[in-house]
């Protein structure tokens, strides 16, 4: 379990230094565009390049939100047995 946590813990790092190395490029932020972005365009974007990232997104959200809810269950007995409407045995 601890070496698992040393190779994330080490991933993570490496994912960190290439995002920052990427960032840090001069070649990336220099070109200026020509054309100014409006709703259009972004809604073109968001609904064609963008439709299935967005879709894994929203299950991804979506099972997050359903295993929150199993895990503040309270599954005690006395809690069962009242939402039943029984008695206790």
């Amino acid at each position: 379990m601890k070496l698992t946590s040393i190779f994330t813990r080490f991933g993570l790092l490496a994912l960190l230094m290439l995002l920052l190395s990427v960032l840090a490029d001069p070649t990336l932020w220099d070109n200026q565009s020509s054309t100014t972005l409006d709703t259009a365009m972004m809604s073109d974007s968001i609904f064609s390049a963008w439709s299935l990232p967005l879709l894994m997104l929203g299950v991804l959200l979506s099972l997050a939100m359903i295993g929150a809810a199993y895990l503040v269950r309270d599954e005690r007995k006395e809690n069962l047995l009242w939402e039943l409407g029984g008695e206790e045995e």
